[in-house]
Parts: C-alpha cells; structure tokens; sequence
C-alpha cells in the first residue's frame, strides 16, 4: 500500500476512469473482504439499488471501498451488519459503507484520512493507517471524495462520491 501511495502521489502510477457499472464494483470490493467478515459473523449488505455507471476505474475503486470495507469488519463487533448503500445524486453517485463499530471521535474527522494516522481507540488492532489514506488518494485521481460520519459508540458512515457520467 505504501509503494502503491507514492507511486499514486508522484504521478509514477497512473491509471484511466471512464463510465463502468458499480455493482460490479461493489461486488468486487466485498469479495475481498468476505473471509474475514465470515470468521467474524458479520453480515456485508448491499442494498437494493438500480445499476449505475459512474466515472470510475473498476479496480482501484473496488480497492479503496475494500480498505474502507476491511475496517468495517476489522473494527465491528462479531455479529454485527456492514451496509452499502448507493444513492445518485444530480452530480455524484454516492456510496455509504456503514459499519457498528466503536465510531470515530469527531477531532480525528480529518485526520484519519492523513498517512499513517491510527486513532488512540484502534491502535492495539492489526494495521499500518495507510487504507483510508489510499482510498481518498484514488478517488481524488478519479475526480470523487470521501467523506466520514460517526458517533462514538455509534458506528461509522464513509461516503464516496463517484463522478456521475454526464453524457447519460
């Protein structure tokens, strides 16, 4: 992850976005965490939602909504339901990943999104604090963001905000 950021930052890897469909996205990033949640008991729901296709490279979005996904069932507890929800809107398609953990504490808001930041609540867990770095750097190169909300004790929401194709 860490070449993989510096290659990113510095422009040495580089790669296309164009209009593709999210559910193949979506289920590509859950396959990737699908072991873990299993060992866990934790459920991973996609909701229902019609098929999209916002400007995006299937692969590294699938990677960064696996780094967001693997927290969600790194830091909930066993037995408990990660959701993701899509919503389009006039300019974005946004995607929630919704976890039951032990929330983030609103100060650390901008921070968990830095290199290598780990919160005080988290630090006895396995991990460097590069996944949530990494996921904001590639959808910055595909023109999206992402965003966090949370309540301690309450879980966390990650929203990422795909570019919607504008020629549909």
């Amino acid at each position: 992850n860490l070449v993989k950021a510096s290659r990113l930052e510095q422009g040495i890897l580089t790669f296309e976005s164009h209009p593709a469909p999210l559910g193949e996205t979506i289920a590509k990033s859950i396959n990737g965490v699908y072991a873990q949640a299993r060992e866990k008991d934790i459920e991973l729901e996609a909701g229902p939602f019609t098929e999209c296709f916002p400007v995006h490279n299937p692969k590294w979005t699938a990677e960064a909504m696996g780094n967001i996904l693997e927290n969600a069932v790194k830091y909930s507890p066993a037995g408990s339901t990660v959701k993701i929800e899509v919503r389009p809107l006039e300019m974005y398609v946004q995607v929630n990943i919704r976890d039951q953990g032990p929330g983030i504490p609103e100060k650390d808001f901008n921070k968990i999104f830095q290199r290598f930041y780990r919160g005080s609540q988290v630090e006895q867990e396995e991990g460097i604090g590069l996944g949530l770095y990494l996921a904001q750097l590639i959808l910055q190169k595909e023109k999206g963001y992402i965003t966090v909300s949370s309540r301690e004790g309450q879980g966390s929401c990650f929203s990422l905000f795909l570019l919607k194709d504008q020629m549909s």
